[in-house]
């Protein structure tokens, strides 16, 4: 029984990306994690981070060991209808942070205040990470982002 417990929950944990905080004392940050779901087997798990330093303010991420800082990446976001274009970002450890970004069929462009309203009122987003010799595409279901990157952005410790 509890074998079948076990796979239930691989499966589970498998068919969405949920969103959930947290607490990252060593940082002392405050963080909403979102897990995406890709299209090929990854060597490493690729996650969505939103944290809230003193030291960075409200920062937004795509963390992973994929991201290496001597490559150009092309990150393309498609939520509600909507394809967002990365237009700047750096790549920390690991980290493909961002800064601006670029509705590409409004031409509107966006701080990351405004992509963060746009992500939590969503219920999924498809992403499409690009480098000098590979494509994927992954998805998350943004169940429990709005509470979680609005912890985070006000600063609010989870209970």
């Amino acid at each position: 029984m509890k074998q079948i417990g076990i796979i239930l929950l691989l499966i589970v944990s498998q068919g969405f990306g949920q969103w959930e905080y947290n607490i990252n004392d060593a940082k002392r940050s405050i963080e909403a994690i979102g897990k995406i779901e890709f299209n090929v087997q990854l060597q490493d798990t690729i996650v969505m981070n939103l944290s809230n330093s003193r030291r960075l303010g409200v920062d937004f991420s795509i963390q992973g060991k994929y991201f290496k800082s001597q490559e150009k990446y092309y990150v393309l976001f498609e939520i509600s209808g909507r394809k967002i274009k990365v237009l700047r970002s750096i790549i920390e450890n690991n980290n493909y942070r961002i800064f601006e970004l670029k509705d590409l069929i409004s031409n509107e462009k966006f701080e990351l205040e405004d992509f963060l309203k746009i992500l939590k009122r969503a219920d999924e987003c498809f992403i499409t990470i690009r480098s000098n010799n590979r494509v994927i595409q992954g998805y998350n279901q943004l169940y429990g982002s709005a509470t979680a990157i609005n912890n985070v952005i006000s600063g609010r410790r989870p209970k």
